[in-house]
């Protein structure tokens, strides 16, 4: 007796978008110390990425420039955007080797949205999603030749669309320059550590040009203060024993997560997968605690 196919419900396509969304968001945070070891699986399709020409290693001797490098990755990863998905998985889990050809000490890949978002940060993932120190920003975008006059539109919200299309336009001839915001400029001071290489390109799957970073060591200590709303989901990570606890879990980060898209866009989806990747308590100003999206081993 043949059974009949039944129409997914709403509750299960919200199950499924869940199971999706976690998997994206949580599965860089328990691989990250494992792909530091292990070589990055070569799937079906795939075909081996040659070391590059100047690796971080020799910039981190001295022996090679940031420049050399930056450029030869950005080259790279634009090669990657116009090839399969799994050959993007593939070169994304090899800059995220500590030791390798593209990682060594503080030179390492950061990529970056015109408005300021980190998009890929290959040494610490629970910085995705969170927003540079506009004061930073500024300094990245006028080293790349962006006027004066388009960054501070940018941090107008009546203004920052039209900025990011001038943006766009500027950034589109893919510049690169070196950066410095360590230094004291008037009244500003300066800031520790921000300083590396910037180098534009643009990619088949994204509308707008991709900034990429290196040798910057990007702290949290970097990036901007947002209120960031953690949610207050009825199931925690610390409240899964089983399936059935782990299905009302994944129910209600899809909840979350679905409301966040809802209220901000693109900018909700960035603050979410920050809430859901942050191990720190983000204080007593939410209800929730960064265990409600990661649960904290017992010590034993």
């Amino acid at each position: 007796m043949m059974k009949s196919n039944a129409l997914p419900t709403p509750a299960s396509i919200m199950l499924g978008f869940g199971l999706l969304v976690l998997a994206a968001i949580f599965s860089t945070l328990q691989t990250a110390s494992a792909q530091m070891h292990e070589a990055c699986p070569q799937t079906r399709g795939v075909t081996p990425i040659p070391a590059p020409q100047v690796t971080a290693q020799q910039v981190e001797a001295g022996t090679a420039g940031l420049m050399d490098f930056t450029r030869e990755a950005s080259e790279q990863f634009k090669l990657v955007s116009q090839q399969s998905i799994p050959q993007a998985y593939y070169f994304a889990c090899l800059i995220r080797q500590d030791g390798g050809p593209w990682q060594s000490g503080s030179t390492y890949l950061v990529q970056l949205t015109l408005d300021g978002r980190v998009f890929v940060h290959s040494r610490d993932m629970t910085m995705s999603g969170r927003l540079l120190n506009p004061v930073i920003l500024a300094e990245i975008l006028t080293s790349l030749g962006v006027s004066q006059a388009d960054v501070a539109a940018l941090r107008n919200p009546a203004t920052a669309r039209t900025a990011i299309q001038s943006i766009t336009t500027t950034l589109n001839g893919e510049p690169h320059a070196a950066f410095d915001a360590t230094a004291p400029v008037g009244q500003r001071p300066g800031i520790p550590g921000a300083k590396g290489y910037a180098s534009v390109y643009k990619t088949a799957r994204r509308p707008d040009p991709i900034i990429l970073l290196a040798g910057f060591d990007m702290r949290r200590a970097h990036t901007a203060q947002e209120q960031i709303d953690y949610g207050d989901p009825a199931v925690t990570a610390a409240d899964v024993v089983d399936r059935e606890s782990l299905k009302a879990f994944v129910y209600e980060a899809a909840t979350y997560f679905g409301e966040m898209r809802r209220a901000e866009g693109r900018v909700g989806i960035s603050k979410a997968k920050i809430a859901m990747r942050d191990r720190t308590d983000p204080g007593d100003t939410t209800p929730c605690t960064s265990t409600c999206w990661i649960s904290r081993p017992t010590s034993s």
